[in-house]
């Protein structure tokens, strides 16, 4: 029974003897003085669990430098901004906070917290342990030791296979603190900010972090087209994110893909793009599948959503630009910007809000079906089913209209010089109406009949899946008409592919230990992309403690 229960009775015992007392005893009988019933405390409501203070405790305790020394020999570079160092406007305000490391500072900060080596903060950190490499497991219990190193915390590692692990966070309750990889979507500073910490965009990565101040400083930075504006502005930007915390960085890393002698057209630039229908087997090649009409692509990545405005991970977005058109794209390689679906760069109106883009008069899904501008209309419309990436563009955009089938017009919430990078995104890509309603997400089409160079025919998860050309496609065709993806659960597997020949490329996530092995290995290709991921903490702000 419980505290609550015992009292409750004792109480109506006492009441009860007073009432017998005064129906059937004498006038002149009292009753006699009874103890004082303990008031019952009522349980804490339900609170988040992470303040500023406690964030900051993290930030002081974890040393970049040793993780980086220990894990990687010095192969990556230690991270004190979301923004790395050759972005315009990129600052360091973690190590002019905090230095490489403040232990002292991060014990006082718990201490005032209340936490004692009696009663410390004890807290699950969770990971996906092998979709960013082999060393994942090595970081997090680098960090753990860092944390626990205050003598106030303790740390207890959770892993999950990065499926259900994207599911988790997405749904923003399950993880207190856990870790993610990010890759640009766009090529301005904004793009390593917003996603993280405004009140629109945050929760499509699991933070759930808003703050007014922060939404206001971050438009004032995006919307500015005066450098000194967005350079003191991303300035404070950096101050009040090392304040606040809303995630963490930790390092950059680099990333490696591997193919086999006689594969060509493997180029991937700034923007994280690895195009297919430009790769292409030379003069002596031996295709892992016997064929030179068949490339076999290895991956350690796992399909998350194959719905064009849900999809917010690096493979599906690699996988929805091969099999679909975005307005604008760019060259393979580089990241300069060049037509698309349109057939013109945007028309800009004079306060920069309006854009405006007319469209090829030869677009087709890969099924015939002719594409019109009240596709892209259909595309701002499925917004409103709150897919994973919703939040990238609503945070930009107004609203959208199409005057006639081949004019699209997007009206922006405020001027953004980066609006027409935002238009080479997986989000712009248009989705056939017959497998994505307007009023669903659809994570895991049977078939892809896109705009783009290739369309999905098949997909077995877990395994593989097979595009093939595009008949319908407006520009120049494949040249190797059929893609095979194959996934892999770990990164040694994968490499042990590649090395034997299963496969003829292998990519995303390599990682730095299994890459070096294979730059010596015969007949293997191993280059380092110029692009690197930042690796990061996400301290979840749904996550809630107390309450019963």
């Amino acid at each position: 029974m419980s505290r609550k229960s015992l009292y409750s009775l004792f109480a109506a015992l006492v009441v009860l003897a007073m009432v017998l007392s005064g129906c059937g005893g004498t006038p002149e009988a009292t009753v006699a003085p009874t103890a004082e019933v303990p008031a019952v405390e009522e349980p804490a409501e339900a609170r988040p669990l992470w303040t500023p203070e406690l964030k900051q405790a993290f930030a002081a305790a974890i040393d970049r430098e040793v993780i980086v020394d220990r894990v990687f020999e010095g192969r990556n570079t230690p991270a004190y901004h979301m923004v790395p160092a050759g972005y315009p406007y990129a600052t360091e305000p973690f190590l002019d906070k905090y230095g490489t490391r403040d232990l002292e500072m991060a014990k006082a900060l718990l201490t005032d917290a209340g936490y004692t080596e009696a009663n410390p903060f004890v807290v699950d950190l969770w990971y996906p342990p092998e979709h960013y490499g082999t060393t994942t497991a090595d970081v997090m219990q680098v960090i753990k030791e860092q944390l626990e190193e205050t003598g106030l915390m303790q740390v207890n590692l959770q892993s999950q296979n990065w499926a259900e692990y994207v599911n988790a966070f997405v749904e923003g309750e399950a993880y207190p603190v856990f870790m993610l990889g990010w890759f640009p979507d766009f090529v301005d500073p904004d793009t390593w900010l917003t996603p993280f910490s405004s009140c629109i965009q945050s929760p499509d990565n699991g933070v759930n972090y808003c703050d007014e101040k922060m939404d206001e400083l971050l438009l004032k930075a995006a919307a500015s087209s005066d450098p000194a504006v967005r350079e003191a502005t991303y300035a404070e930007i950096g101050v009040y994110y090392a304040e606040q915390v809303p995630t963490l960085p930790l390092f950059f890393e680099p990333e490696f893909i591997t193919y086999r002698d006689g594969v060509e057209g493997v180029t991937i630039g700034a923007p994280f793009e690895f195009n297919y229908n430009v790769l292409s087997f030379g003069a002596g090649a031996s295709p892992a599948s016997g064929n030179t009409d068949t490339i076999i692509i290895g991956t350690t990545d796992e399909v998350n959503s194959l719905d064009p405005q849900d999809a917010y991970a690096t493979h599906d977005w690699e996988i929805l630009k091969n099999t679909g058109l975005t307005l604008l794209q760019y060259t393979p390689g580089t990241a300069d910007l060049v037509l698309g679906a349109a057939a013109a760069f945007p028309e800009v109106s004079d306060d920069g809000k309006t854009f405006t883009f007319t469209l090829r008069d030869d677009l087709r899904f890969a099924d015939g079906t002719p594409v019109t501008s009240a596709d892209y209309v259909r595309m701002w419309d499925r917004f409103a089913n709150e897919g994973q990436v919703s939040g990238l563009i609503q945070i930009y955009v107004e609203s959208v209209e199409a005057p006639d089938d081949l004019t699209v017009v997007y009206h922006l919430k405020d001027s953004f010089g980066f609006f027409d990078a935002l238009t080479a995104t997986a989000p712009f890509v248009p989705a056939h109406p017959d497998t994505f309603p307007t009023d669903s997400i659809v994570a895991f089409p049977d078939k892809i009949d896109g705009t783009g160079p290739y369309r999905m025919v098949s997909l077995t998860s877990g395994q593989q899946m097979v595009l093939a050309a595009n008949p319908e496609y407006s520009g120049e065709p494949a040249i190797i008409p059929n893609v095979i993806i194959r996934y892999f659960a770990d990164p040694t597997t994968m490499s042990n592919a590649v090395e034997k020949g299963e496969i003829d490329v292998a990519w995303r996530t390599l990682g730095p230990v299994e890459a070096t092995r294979l730059q010596d290995v015969a007949g293997l290709n191993v280059v380092k992309i110029d692009a690197p991921t930042l690796r990061y903490l996400v301290f979840n702000m749904n996550y809630m403690v107390g309450g019963e």
